[in-house]
């Protein structure tokens, strides 16, 4: 099935579901139990998003940028031209607790028109609110460099780990949640969901 964009006066909305990037199946083959969803806003072109203020981070949200944003009001205060977000998941164990035997991966993608000095703005922005509500600091995860932070579970006891990667015309937002992770599938999820929204 196709899925019909919905239309607002300054973006449209696509269902990437079926299409997401990033495959559960891909991240954690074998698993028995895999799932997830993926959605895109688009600006439309010569009618820009009305810029809104970005949001004061609300710690106590555990989403991206802690903040209950939707991808076109993200449109609006990023000044992205692009919004990817999705979610893959998969059971990889039986356990009594559920966050102990799943593996979830959370992702944003904001692209921004080529030179747009936006996006130094709004990683700037991203980086204060990791700052403020989940200890962030430069480091790594998976092996890969960014900006990280923790966040707290809404699926186990374990804390979300998050990373901020900035790129030449994007900036990409990886969490990991649940309490199966190992070293090994830290760094094939990382490293896979970040090749796979490059090239999407």
């Amino acid at each position: 099935m196709t899925a019909v964009p919905e239309d607002s006066a300054c973006a449209a909305e696509t269902d990437r579901s079926a299409t997401s990037p990033v495959r559960a199946a891909e991240l954690w083959p074998g698993a028995s139990v895999t799932g997830g969803r993926a959605t895109e806003v688009r600006a439309r072109p010569g009618v820009p998003c009305p810029d809104v203020p970005a949001p004061v981070p609300d710690c106590a949200l555990p989403v991206f940028a802690w903040s209950s944003s939707t991808n076109e009001e993200l449109l609006g205060w990023t000044g992205a031209d692009r919004v990817l977000s999705g979610l893959a998941g998969a059971r990889v164990a039986a356990a009594s607790d559920p966050g102990k035997g799943s593996l979830q991966v959370g992702y944003v993608r904001l692209r921004f028109r080529a030179g747009d000095p936006r996006l130094g703005e709004t990683r700037a922005q991203l980086e204060d609110a990791m700052r403020r509500c989940g200890s962030g600091r430069p480091g790594s995860l998976g092996g890969v460099t960014g900006f990280v932070a923790t966040q707290e579970s809404l699926v186990g006891a374990d804390p979300v780990r998050t990373l901020l990667v900035a790129e030449s015309d994007r900036l990409v937002w990886v969490a990991l949640d649940g309490g199966a992770w190992s070293a090994a599938s830290t760094e094939r999820a990382v490293r896979l969901t970040l090749a796979r929204l490059r090239t999407s």
